[in-house]
């Protein structure tokens, strides 16, 4: 479990396999704000929906202020239609019950394909890019995903534009078109899709892990799909498979639709009967069954050499499917115990001895009558050679779970802390809710559709004793992931290395070893592990202050201490956030700085795990990380008993001295995270590499890794005694707290550090100074066989000056209105590539436009011409762009700066980013709004004829594979450095 992370629990959890054509790198577009329908709707009468009857949904979070209400639609469509009082997005989402489990025979990936085809035109609305453009030119997002059992569609969109996106959303349920040339086309991007993750780590051992189960069950074939797979057949072309698969499922009946909106349920009713009522409906075939996915009667062994620095112990648990159990979920007992990480525990144990890294336990989505019940260990070099130890103390604590009875304390805190955490939620945004919902629908009762979310009550002790049983050695699937030497004691006889044909990773399946047999078999209970206590920091009190603030302030100030507070009920939740920052000298000057104090944070977040353990738990999370100024501290969640909890943690930082095997763990596994930076998806890369090679004082992956090497006990101890001597402190509180209460964590923490407070100026952040016309590129290190191009347009102008803020959103708009057109002519229709989008990667004060394709089978040198083709061509549109052109993509541009916050967050990093500068400026946004609102089409004509006649644009090109020769010679691109000063 990662508790670094807030502690404000996302209920609604979402697992997407797979991703839709329309998935591109500039997802996240925003919109103007409208609550009133369109005025096609305003005018027409509500005809139908005076005949729905509709069905309340009541049993929703406390906390939350929509309102849910149900109908069926005349052709059996079930359709929840939620009014969201806060919706400034409106959105809908549509489940199909067929997922890769419905792939007919030999044709593995079928519907996933299926899903990327319907984006591609239909009866009503030809035009292969029509829905992306609309949606994407009305500031929207879409996007789809398939699962093993389900299909999911989903977008988000202006109000004003609502109307029209479901017009054209409906019409991939009742005529798609299935075009035969672009059926062929098609599956070129549902092989880039696949080859674009055949270094994922995830993947491969997922695939690999397939080989141990019944090849009769689904779950053991391919889902994604490629060339191999997709494909015309003797008497079967492809589209004819498309065309049968979609009318065999693709049924009203088969299918959940949510719509949400800041709109009425009649209004939203009669949306969902003009639009969704043709989908044609169908008799629902019987349920099909599945066989076990585990079907031999002993444990099975599996080795798979990673491509990466990673030693992972994986345990798998074949058991009864738990979807059925959604009011208790039984299995957050065993989930409970084996991921607990307080004193006494499993992980406890395992980490002291520095065996492992981190331990999760949870269970995976149903697969048919079973599922599988994990455990995933990450083991540090030296668990990996002791790892007959880590397997002897997991299997005792297994046992241990088995023979102890039932202990009624951990499932009532387990519901206590679901329906804390159900009744407190945050808001979910209408795009999220949407596709959540639309896909819950499908398998739960409609009663049930929000309230399965969390626990309706404990689960009986018989319901965790039967779980119990089924961790038997019968069920047990073992899986050691390494790139060094493997457990040979483990297998009966030696390892048989095989490859498996679509990830191409290397396996060996084994019989295991009477050693390891007498392991499972016989560990017993141990001294070294145990049960957990009871937890004392579940809130006791949920009251909301009645005090308020407009905006940060000053509450306490003394030399070298500045403390702000924001008192912020207002969003109706018992929470709240402190945020820290010691600010020291010289924290990331260099590689060696920065990797201390990267050392340093981690080291003490290790040596807190077991007591931060609980908290996390009962909804107080924290995170200590560093940065240029130093380090801060940031804690969220309850507010009960928040600022007790900052206080003890501050304490730990400045009593916390790390030990010599601690710290040689640390460093080996920092050296390990640096290594396998490079295995991260290229177009990822390639972003990163880019804000290297332009900031001032940064280190690249290779200069990191080079001085870590000679980093000693020494070093860091030096390091971290000079940093707690001598430094100041900027802190901020904001949410559920009162001025007093942060005046009094203020005062806690002055007494504490008083003598050793420093005054001191910040450290900004800069961007190197670009000269205008310069071209030049950057090869970053990857391990991706595919090839990444990122080509960026660098604004020079207004570069580190007060103009920066109006020539981004010069940037910005311009970002918007060539995104659509870079994605269907790139990614749609020339096929350059699965990832393929345009970013606005404005930094600090340089606004930059970057044009990103990641490409299976195509060399730098195609993808800088197409890219280079693309830009012409936009010269020669952009300038007779059309006034309409222009403010609709302004408008969207405004309407994401309008968005007002939903969470308490979504202010709070915001306004610390603010407090945390030299001269705090919580006017940005609105200065931000006011530059935007006063750019006309006529200024930005002249914005882009000067743009683009490079007269003040830096070009540079990020890439991953050799340059070509012939742009240097006859272009003039010039290799780029990040040690240099300047570019």
């Amino acid at each position: 479990m990662n508790k670094f992370k807030t502690a404000l629990y996302v209920l609604f959890i979402l697992f997407i396999t797979h991703t839709s054509p329309s998935a591109r790198a500039d997802d996240a577009h925003l919109t103007k704000n409208h609550t009133s329908v369109s005025p096609k709707l305003m005018t027409q009468n509500i005809t139908y929906a005076t005949q729905d009857t509709f069905t309340p949904i009541s049993n929703k979070s406390t906390s939350d202020e929509n309102s849910y209400n149900l109908i069926t639609l005349p052709n059996h469509l079930k359709v929840l239609l939620i009014s969201d009082p806060k919706a400034e997005r409106y959105s809908a989402s549509l489940s199909v019950k067929i997922g890769s489990f419905q792939d007919p025979t030999g044709q593995q990936g079928l519907t996933h394909f299926l899903e990327h085809m319907l984006f591609l035109g239909t009866e009503k609305y030809p035009e292969a890019g029509n829905y992306q453009t609309y949606i994407n030119t009305h500031g929207g997002t879409h996007n789809a995903y398939t699962s093993t059992d389900k299909t999911n569609f989903y977008f988000d969109i202006s109000p004003s534009a609502y109307e029209g996106a479901l017009d054209r959303f409906s019409q991939f349920f009742i005529s798609p078109l299935f075009s035969e040339s672009l059926t062929q086309r098609e599956k070129n991007a549902v092989n880039a899709e696949y080859k674009a993750k055949l270094t994922d780590e995830s993947r491969r051992n997922t695939q690999a892990l397939k080989t141990l189960i019944n090849p009769d069950h689904p779950y053991s074939q391919f889902s994604v799909g490629s060339l191999d797979t997709l494909k015309d057949l003797p008497n079967k072309p492809l589209r004819e498979q498309l065309l049968n698969l979609y009318k065999e499922h693709y049924s009203s009946e088969n299918m959940g639709l949510v719509l949400v909106a800041n709109l009425p349920p009649n209004q939203l009713a009669e949306l969902a009967h003009q639009y969704f009522s043709s989908i044609p409906s169908k008799a629902i075939t019987t349920s099909k069954s599945y066989p076990e996915l585990i079907t031999t009667d002993k444990p099975q062994l599996q080795f798979v050499r990673s491509l990466i620095n990673n030693n992972t112990l994986n345990i798998f648990y074949q058991i009864d499917a738990q979807k059925q159990n959604y009011k208790t979920q039984p299995t957050r007992y065993l989930s409970y115990i084996l991921g607990n990480e307080n004193k006494g525990s499993l992980y406890a144990s395992l980490k002291s001895d520095g065996l492992i890294n981190s331990i999760s336990a949870g269970v995976s989505p149903d697969y048919g009558d079973n599922a599988l019940f994990s455990i995933k260990i990450r083991l540090t070099d030296e668990g990996l050679s002791q790892i007959n130890t880590v397997a002897q103390r997991l299997f005792a604590t297994i046992s241990l779970l088995k023979s102890s009875p039932v202990n009624p304390l951990y499932l009532q805190e387990g519901l206590t802390l679901s329906q804390l955490m159900f009744n407190n939620q945050s808001y979910v945004a209408p795009l999220n809710l949407a596709r959540t919902l639309s896909a819950r629908m499908l398998d739960t009762p409609s009663e049930d559709i929000l309230s399965s979310f969390r626990l309706e009550h404990a689960a009986n002790q018989s319901e965790v004793q039967h779980l119990l049983q089924q961790l038997s050695p019968e069920n047990l699937l073992i899986q050691v992931v390494t790139n060094k030497t493997f457990p040979q004691d483990w297998t009966s006889k030696a390892p048989t290395w095989k490859t498996e044909p679509w990830y191409n990773s290397e396996y060996s399946n084994n019989l295991i070893s009477q050693s390891l047999s007498d392991t499972i078999n016989f560990s017993v209970k141990t001294t070294q592990v145990g049960l957990p206590e009871k937890n004392n920091f579940i809130p006791e009190s949920l009251k909301l202050v009645n005090e308020k603030d407009s905006s940060p302030k000053i509450i306490f100030q003394k030399e070298g201490m500045t403390f702000w507070n924001k008192s912020d009920p207002s969003f109706k939740k018992p929470t709240a956030m402190n945020f820290i920052a010691f600010r020291f000298d010289n924290a990331a000057d260099t590689a060696k700085h920065t990797l201390l104090n990267r050392l340093w944070t981690r080291l003490f977040n290790d040596s807190v795990s077991e007591s931060t353990y609980a908290p996390y738990i009962a909804g107080l999370g924290y995170s200590f990380y560093p940065h240029t100024n130093g380090v801060t501290l940031r804690t969220s969640g309850y507010s009960d008993k928040q600022n007790v909890y900052t206080t003890w943690l501050i304490d730990q930082i400045f009593l916390f001295r790390p030990n010599q095997e601690t710290f040689n763990l640390a460093k080996a596994q920092l050296k390990t995270d640096l290594s396998n930076q490079k295995s991260r998806q290229a177009y990822s890369n390639a972003n990163s590499a880019l804000h290297t090679l332009i900031t001032k004082n940064s280190q690249t992956i290779e200069q990191l890794e080079s001085a870590l090497e000679s980093l000693t006990l020494e070093d860091l101890q030096a390091f971290t005694k000079r940093a707690r001597s001598h430094f100041d402190i900027v802190a901020y509180s904001t949410g559920n707290v009162t001025e007093q209460q942060s005046t009094q964590l203020a005062q806690s923490i002055y007494q504490r550090v008083e003598d050793r407070l420093t005054q001191r100026e910040p450290l900004e952040i800069e961007t190197k100074e670009l000269t205008a016309q310069q071209k030049h590129h950057y090869k970053f290190n990857s391990t991706s066989n595919d090839c990444v191009v990122l080509y960026t347009l660098i604004d020079t102008s207004g570069q580190n000056t007060q103009k920066a803020i109006t020539e981004k959103a010069y940037f910005a708009i311009l970002k918007k209105l060539i995104s659509s057109p870079f994605y269907q002519e790139l990614r749609t229709k020339k096929q350059l590539g699965y990832i393929v989008g345009a970013q606005d990667l404005s930094i600090r004060k340089t606004p930059i436009l970057g044009l990103l394709v990641q490409s299976p089978n195509k060399d730098t040198l195609t993808l800088v011409n197409a890219m280079e083709d693309f830009i012409e061509e936009q010269r020669e549109r952009l300038p007779n762009l059309s006034a309409d052109e222009f403010y609709k993509a302004k408008n969207a541009l405004l309407s994401e700066l309008k968005m007002t916050a939903k969470n308490l967050s979504d202010n709070a990093l915001n306004e610390w980013h603010q407090i945390a500068k030299p001269a705090p400026d919580f006017q940005t946004k609105e200065e931000w709004i006011e530059n935007v609102e006063k750019i006309e089409v006529k200024d930005f004509l002249a914005f882009i004829k000067q743009k683009f006649e490079s007269a003040e644009t830096a070009k540079i090109i990020i890439h991953n594979k050799a340059f070509p020769q012939e742009l240097t010679d006859q272009e003039s691109w010039q290799e780029a450095s990040p040690m240099s000063p300047k570019l």
